[in-house]
């Protein structure tokens, strides 16, 4: 990432590449505890090299709209699955 613009500009040298979501399910919304909540262009989620990721709340929605969060905890940059919509803070 840019930090200047904050945009992110992909790297060769590093382990990451676009992953599909499966059909049916689409990312309604982003929060980061940077950027609060997303709800166009892009949202980041910042890894450190100590393992530690920037708090992030993904949600989701399925076809048949139920609604996911996916959490990812900002000490071990693991994320975790919850069902229905949780709110940063909650």
């Amino acid at each position: 990432m840019n930090d200047e613009t904050r945009r992110y500009e992909p790297s060769a040298s590093l382990p990451v590449g676009k992953v599909l979501l499966p059909e049916g399910l689409q990312i309604v919304d982003v929060e980061t505890s940077l950027d609060g909540l997303v709800t166009q262009e892009r949202a980041l989620t910042r890894y450190l090299p100590q393992g530690w990721a920037s708090p992030t709340w993904i949600h989701l929605v399925d076809e048949d709209d139920r609604e996911y969060t996916l959490i990812i905890h900002p000490l071990t940059g693991r994320a975790k699955i919850r069902d229905g919509r949780v709110r940063m803070g909650d």
